[in-house]
């Protein structure tokens, strides 16, 4: 049986590419093109069905925002889950906002006498949503711009040089102009509060997730995803499947010609690669075809 470890797919490519000895291109060079091709390239062409997997976390009380975690995983796909519900899925942030709205609530709490630098404030009810706060004179402007949930007071430098602080959890707000108001004029505070639950929402966006309502506990949270393939490090390591040897080989040969301005070798090469990735697909393919597909209401 065919054994496609990173030694064989080294001769392969070397052969394609008739850079044959190390002296025309060293093993370190070689691999590095050939594991550029096979985590990034290679999973992002075919979306491998044994890559296919599940990411899974727990949510954080009052956190609505979560990194995605980039290192382990290259595509993210729905359906998501909460603790066994669906989730509605959304990768665009306008239909997200609109049909899941966040409530700005804009008020006017103090008016500048042209004397006095500090105002507080406290708001009640419900805690306040990080990244949503903002106040401002017309002359000196205070935004929060952090998204982490703290029971601690978040500290914001006004674009003058003054100091606001902002508890999200007890609503207490302290701003210190850098200059006095001017006597009569009106300060505005803007916010977002929000109540707490189990989500019904998530958005997938500038590389985070987004939960609607904000999380009020730990959640299971499960979404389907692409794993990263390791890479290929010593001679006898091997891809997942040995069918995908000659397949590495070609697109790492189709990369080296690429680079080097080889165009006719490239030319000629894309057509066994192709052929190669044909392969690899009709085993991801006739598991597709295996499966019915599910009604979308």
């Amino acid at each position: 049986m065919a054994n496609w470890n990173l030694a064989e797919i080294r001769k392969k490519t070397r052969l394609v590419t008739g850079r044959l000895t190390p002296g025309e291109m060293s093993n370190d060079s070689l691999d590095d093109y050939i594991n550029k091709f096979y985590q990034l390239t290679f999973p992002a062409v075919l979306k491998l069905d044994r890559k296919l997997t599940y990411y899974e976390f727990l949510t954080e009380a009052n956190v609505a925002w979560y990194d995605l975690d980039n290192e382990t995983y290259t595509n993210w796909v729905p359906p998501a889950k909460v603790d066994g519900f669906s989730l509605v899925w959304y990768q665009d942030r306008s239909p997200f906002l609109e049909n899941n709205p966040m409530q700005v609530r804009r008020s006017t709490p103090w008016t500048g006498d042209g004397i006095v630098t500090t105002f507080n404030t406290s708001i009640t009810q419900f805690p306040i949503l990080p990244d949503s706060l903002i106040i401002t004179d017309n002359v000196e402007t205070f935004e929060d711009t952090s998204q982490t949930w703290t029971e601690s007071n978040v500290v914001i430098t006004g674009n003058l040089g003054g100091t606001a602080t902002v508890n999200y959890s007890t609503g207490a707000i302290t701003v210190t102009f850098a200059n006095a108001p001017a006597d009569g004029q009106v300060i505005y505070l803007s916010l977002v509060q929000f109540k707490a639950g189990r989500p019904i929402s998530i958005l997938m966006y500038n590389n985070q997730f987004q939960f609607f309502p904000v999380p009020d506990t730990a959640y299971k949270v499960s979404i389907g995803a692409y794993a990263v393939v390791p890479a290929l490090v010593n001679a006898t390591d091997r891809p997942q499947l040995d069918q995908w040897g000659p397949c590495i080989a070609y697109g790492a040969a189709r990369d080296i010609f690429a680079d080097l301005g080889e165009m006719e070798s490239y030319v000629e090469v894309t057509a066994l690669y192709k052929e190669q990735l044909g392969y690899v697909l009709a085993k991801t393919n006739q598991n597709l075809l295996n499966t019915r597909s599910a009604p979308n209401f």
